[in-house]
């Protein structure tokens, strides 16, 4: 009878455990694939929000062309939660985030507004990457961006040598570092420096901190974050450490 009793004991333990459904590794793994699942879906659906598209559509697109079936958030930061996908999530499926936030914003085939470019930058950097590997996307997929401040600069007759598109071939590296702001000494150009650079100049134009500005000065703001991210590129080619 104390045999019986102890292994009836024993099977409503384990009944009990299962119904508050208690942590076990294969329910952690679970829970974290999920929880990795709500991040980058939420992701995916402000790079697409951030291109234009409505709600709904951005919705639609994600179940039919990524397979996102996880709850969304709206309205996130894009660079924090980058940077949470980041630390869960293994080499792989970052370049696969990345990679799969391109495609959705290369879909149309239509040149992406530079919101939603600067959003891809944005993204690249907090998932651990630079922007190289964003370029390198972008010659795969064939995407160009729309800069509406090349537009003004042309109705205008001004902007010389800025309007250029995005990632026109240059030949003087040495402008590319004035670009930068940096003393083409020889001595000022590995890596870590460009991308310290590159981050600095870019924070003080994105597009972000100019929306509620003139559009002269989101325009003028705009000229110098593309000017600026074509001239990192082509030095993150050149010097790789």
């Amino acid at each position: 009878m104390i045999v019986v009793g102890g292994a009836a004991a024993v099977l409503t333990l384990v009944a009990v455990s299962i119904a508050r459904g208690e942590n076990t590794p294969e329910r952690a793994a679970t829970a974290a694939s999920a929880d990795r699942d709500r991040v980058a879906g939420s992701i995916l659906y402000q790079v697409l929000i951030s291109g234009g598209v409505s709600p709904e559509e951005a919705l639609r697109e994600l179940r039919r062309s990524a397979g996102v079936a996880a709850r969304i958030t709206p309205s996130i930061d894009l660079t924090s939660w980058g940077g949470t996908y980041a630390r869960s999530s293994t080499p792989d499926q970052r370049a696969g985030l990345l990679e799969t936030a391109v495609r959705l914003a290369a879909a149309s085939g239509k040149p992406i507004p530079l919101r939603q470019y600067t959003a891809l930058l944005d993204l690249s950097f907090s998932l651990g990457f630079q922007t190289d590997a964003l370029a390198r996307l972008r010659d795969q997929y064939g995407f160009d961006y729309i800069d509406h401040a090349r537009e003004d600069r042309n109705r205008k007759g001004g902007g010389a040598g800025i309007g250029r598109p995005l990632f026109v071939r240059q030949d003087d590296t040495r402008e590319w570092l004035r670009v930068l702001e940096i003393e083409d000494d020889g001595n000022q150009r590995s890596r870590q420096v460009l991308i310290s650079a590159y981050r600095r100049l870019a924070s003080l134009n994105h597009p972000d901190r100019f929306f509620d500005r003139s559009r002269e000065e989101q325009a003028k703001a705009a000229a110098r974050f593309i000017e600026i991210t074509r001239a990192y590129e082509k030095l993150m080619a050149i010097y790789r450490d």
